[in-house]
């Protein structure tokens, strides 16, 4: 490769043409771009690709090709083709040049005008021309490589004019899945888009919502118990379609309703119904079971939805300030609902819910992780700090934190 190398160098340092050693063909296999047209005298300017040691450069005019490398300078490259030895003086020259960054531009110095016009990435040279606008006999075309060479007869006046010509962004495809029902009041998700759209994996994703949060479309991930002696805390979970495109292929209008098929992003409560429901300790210390957390989870009715109540608990958030609290972490698990769910790991609690079988979300039952539930989300249940804390965080600002002199 070194032998071909100092080759090369030594045509472009004796200008000799490569077609004199005998040579078809000449190619440049490391060249990224090319001058749109190549025509007479001018130059060229651009940055090389990162990493690129030097650039090299495959000018080709009348049967003869000329090739040579480029040694950057702070990042750029530049040249003049009479310099080079590379001016052509007939229509059907190529100039290409590589590794350089998009952004590159040269120029075709006419008898009495410039034209200046941008090197062309070669991968985009097989898109289909636009068709230039012919301005008659008073402006001659000729066609270049992604662009037309204009000259206006009368006056000298020369251009480029790109005619592969940056297409518009392909509008992002429309989603299967839930549609508000027109004229429903509040709006409700009971029809679908199923055909004419693009399909995802046909998941669904668990919401937890903590007191206050209803109508939100976020998840609740953290949410602080009581210490001995307060109030329950309750979290809502229900279970939506991911948005990633899907339908439901059950009976639409079925009792109870299997339209529920609903995106929380879009902020109306058209869960998805039929849904049984389990929790478990992701972590048993101190607790050994769910139970022992102060943490129970049931179905609400018959809609899909279940409540997590976290309960004070003196095991993990004990009065005193001196002892330890403990953070528990629990999984709430979302199952097809009809027969018997599986035991709930870690020693919880599992309630089923009422309605249909696998057959109602045929979508999304075939698409099941996890161990076979539907979704999994995971609740962080805090202590609220203690009162030492509070006192210790007090004692870290000072009486006066901005002192002056008087």
């Amino acid at each position: 490769m070194k032998l071909m190398k100092h080759i090369t160098i030594a045509l472009v340092l004796c200008a000799i043409p490569a077609m004199a050693f005998g040579q078809t063909s000449v190619t440049c296999d490391v060249c990224t771009h090319q001058a749109s047209v190549f025509m007479g005298e001018g130059g060229l300017i651009a940055t090389a690709a990162e990493g690129a040691e030097e650039v090299a450069y495959l000018a080709s005019c009348d049967g003869v090709s000329r090739s040579g490398t480029l040694t950057p300078e702070g990042g750029m490259v530049n040249m003049l083709f009479q310099d080079k030895g590379i001016v052509c003086n007939a229509d059907d020259g190529e100039l290409e040049i590589g590794p350089i960054m998009d952004g590159g531009w040269f120029w075709i110095t006419d008898a009495d005008n410039s034209a200046v016009g941008n090197l062309i990435d070669q991968m985009v040279l097989d898109n289909e021309p636009t068709m230039i606008t012919s301005a008659g006999d008073g402006v001659t075309m000729t066609m270049g490589m992604g662009a037309v060479y204009l000259k206006e007869t009368a006056s000298g006046r020369v251009g480029i004019l790109p005619n592969i010509l940056p297409e518009p962004p392909a509008a992002a495809a429309e989603v299967c899945g839930p549609r508000v029902t027109p004229n429903t009041n509040p709006a409700a998700y009971t029809s679908q888009k199923s055909s004419s759209c693009m399909l995802g994996d046909g998941g669904t994703k668990v919401r937890l919502q903590a007191p206050g949060q209803h109508g939100r479309t976020t998840t609740t991930t953290t949410v602080t118990r009581n210490i001995a002696g307060g109030v329950n805390v309750d979290v809502t979970a229900d279970l939506w379609v991911n948005e990633s495109g899907s339908y439901n292929t059950g009976d639409l209008t079925a009792t109870p309703a299997l339209a529920n098929r609903g995106w929380a992003g879009k902020g109306t409560d058209n869960w998805l119904g039929n849904v049984g429901w389990s929790a478990h300790l992701h972590g048993a210390t101190p607790g050994a079971t769910l139970a022992g957390a102060g943490v129970e989870i049931a179905d609400i009715g018959s809609n899909g939805q279940a409540n997590i109540t976290v309960q004070p608990s003196a095991t993990y958030c004990p009065s005193s300030a001196t002892a330890t609290r403990t953070t528990a972490v629990v999984n709430i698990m979302a199952w097809t609902s009809g027969g018997t769910l599986p035991p709930a790991l870690g020693g919880g609690t599992a309630t089923s819910g009422t309605g249909a079988d696998d057959t109602v979300f045929p979508a999304l039952a075939t698409q099941r992780a996890l161990g076979g539930a539907y979704a999994v989300a995971q609740l962080t249940i805090m202590c609220p700090p203690s009162s030492s804390s509070a006192n210790m965080g007090e004692e870290l600002v000072p009486e006066n934190p901005f002192p002056t002199d008087r």
